[in-house]
């Protein structure tokens, strides 16, 4: 499974890309939304699945912002984006769900979950 991760936080990323990487998940990894776009657009890789942090940095697009772009892209049609967030007050769940996202996952992490949850993803 090629999944492309967009977070800010080096350790963030390499933590995800550790624990997707057991489960013989390709991590492909963008610091902020330019980059993420980048690699979309030059397609080296079909993507199965996109992880979206939500704070990318100061004068940086954020997450929201970045799935809306996502969006637009015929050529991401169906492929989900889960918000991966530290925002994990009531509330926000839906608040992310209701922008767009597929699925939501607040920090830290259950990789357990994740992992299930990615599980059911078809692959093509």
């Amino acid at each position: 499974m090629n999944i492309l991760y967009v977070e800010d936080n080096k350790i963030n990323a390499m933590v995800m890309d550790k624990m997707l990487s057991r489960n013989d998940s390709n991590v492909i990894i963008a610091e902020n939304g330019s980059q993420a776009l980048k690699v979309v657009k030059e397609k080296e890789k079909e993507l199965d699945l996109i992880l979206v942090d939500i704070n990318l940095g100061l004068n940086q697009m954020d997450g929201c912002e970045l799935l809306q772009r996502f969006r637009k892209l015929e050529m991401l049609k169906g492929i989900p984006v889960f918000a991966v967030t530290a925002y994990a007050m009531p509330g926000d769940k839906q608040r992310f769900i209701n922008i767009g996202f597929d699925n939501y996952f607040s920090k830290p992490v259950n990789f357990e979950e994740l992992i299930s949850v990615i599980s059911t993803i078809g692959v093509s």
